[in-house]
């Protein structure tokens, strides 16, 4: 079988780590890349990760600002199949390269547009920095206690970004998808923004829950709580030796196995905190914290590990540095560390592929390019047609929907894998939620929409012959199916791929591990501090300082203190930068499909995804520069990558090129910044960046930061205000989320109307469509039904308890 974009060219006029990742996915899996860059260069080439992020891609320069490089941009964009491009709404119009020229003599053409805020709205023209839009958009002020000061903290792991990566690949996916059923091509659209309001799990949700039922919904405190650490099941503490230690027992065996092994079951029984699903907040205490973090410092980390690796229901790993993380022994087994030989680097070590195909394997095709490696050759080719799977049809001939007519079972729990199939519902997929009897356990949380809105659910018993039965029927009808059990768990359920295929050779089938299905570690219990901790996003986030090398002496509050940092630095992320990349695999796996005619076993991990978030700073070579961490107060990363106070609020200063330091030089009119040798140039500025700041701090102080933006947005200088509020105000209320369409009121059928996020990305041709929540067995019935079973034979799987819904 070819690989999954064998054949395809995609021309890459992007810049950035969003439109990089995309395309680099598309490379390793058959794509032809052209990289375009301007003469002087992708002004982010100096970035370890460029290597990584364009291997296996040709380089060609060309000046858009001249006609012949305009010319040259359109002739080679009508030999491509996929465009990807990052300029701000309007830009490419205006330089000849916009979707309506390109697409008038290439009807095929998928164009991608990533920008910042969106095509709309009052924030359109900003930069689409990571951080300024997570500082714009209220995440920020979501982490305000993180550095144990006041104001909004910012925030390293560029999550906002790659959420955007893996909206312009699916949104691209299914365009080509489309494609190959009518021969048209389209718009693709997605933004940082969008990529930004996917890590709001439940907030947005439940403010607009309290203001229609202020009884029964509490309201949300508008700062985050720096109690205590992580709680008891995602607790963070450190060994003897001062190594530090990242627990994940969520789920109340897991709980029960740990606190076993540590000796402190009786203690915690006679707290009364293990019972239930999932173990109770309302049980945790300060008291029982320092327990726990007492006891973990009785042995050294090898003494731990010795003791918790062998019990396969204990979820722990150490913190570690993205370095560090790439000798994981999981990430070696899993091919998700490789070696790359780099014509300027020499050998270097590289992130594996994304997502594992049985049938098609991805494939790197090589180093990144040298500037302009490739121009010469792609320029003096003859002229490349399209080939469209298909003829031209009529517009009546489209879907409503791009996957409308596509069936996709879910079997999975929690967070990180539903969230995958929740975003294929909203490109128009018919998703079938299969959960146990009680329902999925995150169910028990107000806010679960995200993970159950626009899908059916069937409460079905698959350990009962009865529910397996139901499920095979499911499965003749099925295009894909995605689980998260643990591997040998589909065996003895008998929904293992071997079974499965069986039934229906085309079933794309994915497994969303979070270790992986073989090695030293898969059959070991994760929940999202574990790639979290061993990915290197937690020590990123918790910045310069934290936790102190071992060896040094700490009290028990200095423990309770970096405790606490810890686990506020290993916040959710990895769960939602999971599902992203399920969600791709689920795609990518569907369109290899559609052009082969087969079904195949895919895998994805978490450990992989939450690489690719940390892709920065996941690569190694020698001579390279070590990962820039943010300050010991979280302000940011540098003098001109940072958040400042005003003299009312905060900032976010985001002047990472040239134009734009002699831009904010300019609008703050300084004489001292005019003539200071310091700051003459990218390297003396980084040299002198405390130097700088200081200067810039004074600066700032003089207005408060609302006329800051609006001033600073007249030269142009990326700075937007950044302790507004939360992400969940944003959503709610900023003008912005409405002028883009990113909202749309659903209808639930106990919390009545709502308003949720939109899709995450727009096909000009066939949108997507929104749905609403459920409730657990919901569509039980009716699925039945679907399936042939008589009123009398549904009314007894229930009475058997194979089946249920509620009444």
């Amino acid at each position: 079988m070819p690989q999954v974009f064998e054949g395809l060219r995609v021309i890459d006029f992007s810049s950035g780590m969003a439109g990089s990742i995309a395309t680099m996915v598309m490379a390793d899996n058959g794509a032809e890349v052209v990289k375009v860059e301007p003469p002087t260069g992708d002004p982010f080439r100096s970035l370890p990760a460029w290597r990584q992020w364009h291997r296996g891609t040709k380089g060609v320069v060309l000046d858009l600002q001249t006609e012949v490089g305009v010319e040259q941009a359109q002739r080679l964009a009508a030999s491509g199949d996929v465009i990807v491009q990052s300029f701000r709404p309007g830009v490419p119009d205006g330089l000849g390269i916009g979707y309506e020229t390109l697409s008038a003599s290439n009807p095929g053409l998928i164009y991608c547009s990533i920008t910042g805020f969106g095509q709309k709205g009052p924030y359109a023209n900003y930069k689409d920095y990571d951080a300024l839009v997570q500082a714009k958009g209220g995440r920020m002020m979501d982490y305000q206690s993180a550095a144990e000061r006041e104001g909004p903290t910012f925030t390293a792991v560029p999550v906002a970004t790659f959420a955007a990566s893996q909206f312009a690949l699916q949104g691209i996916v299914a365009a080509l998808y489309v494609r190959g059923r009518t021969g048209l091509g389209q718009r693709v659209d997605t933004s940082v923004l969008q990529g930004l309001g996917f890590y709001d799990m439940y907030n947005w949700l439940s403010v607009q829950l309290h203001d229609r039922f202020p009884e029964t919904y509490p309201a949300l405190s508008t700062t985050v709580s720096a109690s205590m650490g992580g709680s008891y099941f995602y607790l963070v503490a450190p060994t003897q030796d001062g190594h530090w230690l990242q627990f994940a027992n969520l789920a109340s065996h897991l709980f029960r196995a740990f606190v076993q092994a540590v000796d402190l079951e009786e203690v915690f029984n006679a707290a009364g905190t293990m019972e239930g699903t999932l173990v109770p907040l309302g049980g945790a205490t300060e008291e029982l914290w320092e327990v726990l973090l007492l006891k973990i410092q009785e042995k050294s980390l090898a003494e731990w590990m010795d003791i918790f690796m062998p019990n396969l229901n204990i979820a722990v790993e150490p913190l570690l540095h993205t370095q560090q993380g790439m000798e994981h022994p999981q990430m070696l087994h899993n091919g998700h560390v490789i070696e790359v030989e780099d014509p300027q680097a020499g050998k270097t070590r590289q992130l594996g592929p994304l997502v594992t195909f049985s049938e098609t394997p991805s494939k790197i095709q090589g180093p990144a390019p040298t500037l302009g490696q490739h121009t010469q050759e792609l320029l003096s080719q003859p002229d490349r047609s399209v080939q469209a799977p298909m003829p031209v049809v009529g517009a009546d001939a489209l879907p409503r929907h791009a996957l409308e007519g596509v069936t996709v079972l879910e079997l999975s729990s929690y967070l990180a894998a539903p969230l995958s199939t929740s975003l294929l519902a909203d490109l128009g997929a018919r998703v079938i939620k299969i959960e146990n009897l009680e329902g999925d356990p995150l169910r028990t949380i107000q806010g679960c929409q995200r993970t159950v809105q626009g899908k059916e659910s069937l409460a079905l018993d698959l350990k009962a012959s009865e529910g397996r039965e139901v499920l095979y029927k499911l499965v003749e009808r099925a295009d894909l199916l995605m689980h998260n059990f643990r591997p040998g768990v589909p065996e003895r359920l008998g929904m293992d791929y071997g079974t499965l295929c069986k039934l229906n050779p085309g079933l794309v089938y994915v497994y969303s591990g979070s270790y992986g299905s073989s090695g030293p570690y898969s059959l070991r219990p994760a929940y999202h501090p574990i790639p979290g901790a061993i990915c290197g996003g937690a020590l990123n986030q918790v910045g310069q300082g934290t936790p102190p090398p071992p060896g040094t002496s700490l009290s028990l509050d200095d423990v309770k203190r970096y405790s606490r940092r810890l686990a506020r630095a290993n916040e959710g992320n990895p769960d939602p930068n999971s599902g992203l990349v399920t969600c791709t695999a689920l795609l990518m796996g569907l369109y290899t499909r559609e052009r082969t005619g087969k079904g195949q076993y895919i895998e994805t991990t978490m450990l992989c995804a939450n690489a690719y978030v940390n892709s920065d700073d996941f690569i190694r070579y020698e001579g390279k520069p070590d990962r820039r961490l943010p300050d010991a107060e979280l302000h940011g990363l540098s003098s001109l990558y940072r958040l400042y106070p005003c003299r009312e609020g905060w900032i976010f200063l985001a002047c990472l090129l040239d134009e734009e330091w002699e831009a904010l030089r300019l609008a703050l009119g300084s004489e001292e910044l005019q003539r200071d040798k310091r700051f003459a140039s990218h390297q003396s500025r980084l040299e002198h960046d405390a130097e700088l700041g200081a200067l810039l701090s004074r600066a700032f102080e003089e207005r408060d930061a609302p006329d800051w933006e609006k001033y600073l947005a007249e030269y142009d200088v990326p700075c937007v205000v950044a302790d507004a509020g939360r992400y969940y105000a944003f959503f709610n209320e900023d003008l912005h989320i409405e002028a883009n369409g990113m909202a749309t009121e659903v209808e639930h059928p106990v919390y009545g109307k709502y308003k949720r996020h939109s899709s995450n990305v727009s096909l000009s041709l066939t949108p997507g469509v929104v749905g609403p929540g459920n409730r657990a067995g919901e569509h039980s019935r009716l699925i039945l039904e679907e399936l042939g079973y008589s009123p009398s034979e549904i009314r007894q799987q229930k009475a058997k308890g194979v089946v249920t819904w509620p009444e």
